[in-house]
């Protein structure tokens, strides 16, 4: 209206402007030159304004209808003797549905397994393989979810056998999705066909971590159809190498039946274990006739009890410089501050001790005991047979030198006496006060505790290759070597010289003497003039040796990585752990650790590992693996400038047969989706008459229009033409 009243207006003053003129122009010229200035007018108005037009109607819509078609590899059984797979009945039947349906609804199929994708065509649908890992449900159902507004979507048509293995609960995801899930089942169940003929293995219980030399056991469920009575053969093989196998006479039960294998691993790493059925004849499928698991053969971290019974330097060496500085161990340091009052020292969070440690569950905890300069009379008769019967077990114990230990401390009549490779003497035995390097015996430069820091030693052949290494202070006097015993180390060149270092086997453990005090001067030798101490690798490599360990301590900087598992469900979170050392080979907190994850298309990701509490130098990161599938893990640390890099760690999310490991279809889980979202389920046999009723009324849609009433470049044209041929007419009538 204002538009119109402005236009009005400026026609009006035109038409006066040009009332003057009328008389000498006659009618034909002024009014040619009147409806020039009024159209010139109008065209500026309608710029001015830009009027548009704007209306409501209501149109016909039709309405989504999202098909979900199951592309997992279950849906490649066959279960008659036709030998159409489940997934081709349902792609014939949705081709024969869209032709009846695509008049009233707009049909969006959806292929889906442990990931849902989008069909463009039928060219996709009859192009694709049901080779998808794994089922998820619920994923297939947000993939719905998230192909169109709710209020666009009638319906949607799940077409599966049902069979979910992935994470996450499809019903609790149909109860909460707002639309109405229609479930059509695929699929007969193996039992119900007299003809059908089957062994699978159902299943494998294997440990995630096993112990090197320790017995495994690995279960392996079996089931059968139409064999009643058959006896097969089951196996148990490592990475491919058979290592155990038994006999199994099947039964007509529903339900798997158990094989058990017991073995021991002899080699540290990841393997793969598998549990396989030989194929059978007349069975129709072989495919499901393994079950594969993997897992992490390892050695646990040392677990070391040291008790001293004075604050003496080598208590704060060995706990600060070695102790706390190996990522392979954890320990529990009890030191004697006032009679039988201990201060603890930890890196095993949950541990907490006031004194030595005096039942037998905690004393199992240790791997290795460390006794100091402790007196006998702070160590009751029954802890030494407990720790002694932990040694017999397959644990390590040494006793270190010190004014208040070995015969000085009255352990000559203590029960640990008899286990110890030397004799001790009595209380007035005394001490050795000189300067020394202990001399090693040929024996002791070839043993695994002198490995690479022999050299810094004196040997029966002449003095040490490496010099430097600061002497002890003095040592413990002892007595003569043990029959059973061997001596590494002396205080004097010649075989009848005092054992400084000796040690022997004691049932499936090992003991040890070191009668040396102390240590912590090796651990003070300067670096700068490029020397290397041999503290950390000495007393590491000790502690090793009494576990029962033969790993030679590095001191160099590096990375090492795990995972928790080997093998993961899906949508299970992969916990990766790694260990750092610096360039002295000690653990380090300060390293920016992170790991790269790959999967077998290449495809990568890069998280980020925090240190985490407990024995120095550990880092800890989680991911999710987006996918089934093996993936690589490569973790990486920066420290001071030096790039470490670890080797790659395999890890396997979800099971290679995965989907071979139930075959019959689940209508229950079916029946629930449909039931928790108001729809129906019924059978594919049954299904026609279902789609034929779907609801088809077409819906009524309110849509807002607007129509501009203008062009503006016809506009503007218009404009400039109008004001020209005006300007032309008034030149000709010699107007101004």
């Amino acid at each position: 209206m204002t538009m119109l009243a402005v236009a009005a207006a400026a026609l009006l003053l035109a038409a006066l402007c040009y009332r003057r003129t009328f008389k000498s122009l006659g009618l034909r010229r002024w009014g040619a030159l009147y409806l020039l200035r009024a159209a010139a007018i109008l065209l500026v108005v309608v710029l001015l304004f830009q009027p548009v037009l704007s209306y409501q109607k209501e149109r016909a819509e039709k309405p989504a209808l999202i098909c979900l078609l199951d592309a997992s590899a279950s849906m490649e059984m066959a279960d008659d003797a036709s030998g159409i797979s489940r997934f081709d009945r349902v792609r014939e039947k949705y081709i024969e549905w869209s032709e009846k349906l695509r008049n009233d609804f707009r049909l969006l199929p959806v292929a889906f397994a442990d990931r849902a994708l989008r069909l463009e065509n039928l060219d996709q649908l009859n192009a694709m393989i049901p080779n998808g890992r794994a089922t998820s449900l619920r994923r297939a159902l947000d993939a719905a979810s998230n192909q169109l507004a709710p209020a666009e979507i009638a319906a949607v048509l799940m077409l599966s056998d049902g069979i979910n293995n992935a994470a996450g609960d499809p019903v609790e995801k149909a109860a909460e999705l707002g639309l109405t899930v229609h479930c059509i089942g695929v699929g007969a169940g193996m039992r119900s066909n007299r003809d059908y003929r089957d062994v699978r293995a159902t299943g494998i219980d294997c440990p995630d971590r096993m112990m090197l030399g320790n017995a495994a056991r690995v279960a392996g469920s079996i089931d059968a159809a139409g064999m009643n009575n058959r006896v097969i053969e089951v196996f148990l093989d490592e990475d491919g190498r058979q290592v155990a196998g038994a006999e199994l006479t099947l039964d007509d039960v529903e339900g798997s039946q158990q094989v058990v294998f017991e073995f021991t691993p002899e080699t540290k790493g990841r393997h793969t274990f598998t549990v396989r059925v030989p194929p059978v004849a007349g069975e129709r499928i072989s495919q499901n006739n393994s079950r594969s698991a993997v897992a992490a053969v390892h050695e646990a971290e040392i677990g070391v009890l040291y008790v001293e019974g004075t604050l003496r330097a080598e208590y704060g060496a060995l706990v600060d410089r070695f102790l706390a500085k190996d990522p392979d161990l954890e320990f529990c340091a009890l030191v004697q501050t006032r009679p039988n009052v201990f201060l603890q020292r930890t890196n095993m969070s949950e541990l907490r001790l006031a004194a030595i440690p005096a039942d037998r569950k905690t004393i199992e905890r240790f791997n290795v005991f460390i006794i100091g300069d402790l007196d006998a009379s702070y160590l009751r008769p029954e802890q030494q047979e407990m720790i002694l019967d932990r040694v017999r077990a397959g644990a390590g114990l040494v006793m270190l030198g010190g004014y208040h230990s070995l015969g000085p401390g009255g352990y000559a009549d203590a029960p640990l006496a008899k286990a110890l490779p030397v004799e001790l003497g009595n209380r007035e035995i005394g001490q050795y006060t000189e300067p020394f390097l202990p001399v090693l015996t040929p024996e002791g430069a070839r043993h695994p505790i002198f490995a690479n820091i022999a050299q810094f030693f004196p040997s029966r052949g002449g003095g040490p290759t490496a010099p430097g290494l600061t002497p002890l202070a003095g040592c413990t006097k002892v007595g003569r070597a043990k029959a059973a015993a061997s001596v590494l180390a002396t205080l004097a060149d010649g075989p009848s010289s005092m054992p400084v270092l000796a040690v022997q086997p004691l049932d499936r453990g090992r003991t040890a003497v070191f009668a040396g005090d102390t240590t912590r001067n090796w651990q003070q030798v300067s670096r700068s003039l490029g020397r290397e101490s041999p503290f950390l690798r000495f007393w590491g490599q000790m502690v090793r040796w009494l576990a029962g360990r033969s790993e030679e301590v590095s001191n160099t900087a590096g990375v090492v990585a795990d995972t928790d598992k080997a093998q993961y469900d899906p949508d299970q979170p992969v916990i990766i752990s790694a260990v750092v050392r610096d360039r002295q080979g000690q653990a380090t907190g300060n390293a920016r650790v992170s790991a790269d994850l790959k999967d077998a298309a290449g495809r990568s990701e890069r998280i980020e590992l925090a240190p985490v509490p407990g024995p120095g130098g550990h880092y800890r990161g989680t991911f999710t693996p987006p996918a089934p599938g093996r993936y690589e893990v490569r973790v990486a640390a920066e420290l001071d400038g030096l790039s470490l890099s670890a080797a790659t760690v395999p890890i396997e999310v979800g099971s290679l047969n995965l989907e071979y490991e139930k075959l019959d279809p689940d209508e229950k889980t079916l029946m629930d989706v449909a039931a928790a979202s108001g729809g129906r389920y019924v059978h594919l046999s049954t299904a026609d008459h279902f789609v034929e009723r779907l609801q088809r009324e077409q819906r009524k849609k309110t849509v807002y229009v607007e129509r501009r009433l203008y062009w503006p470049p016809g506009a503007w044209t218009l404009l400039v033409a109008a004001l020209t041929a005006e300007w032309i007419l008034r030149r000709r009538n010699q107007l101004r």
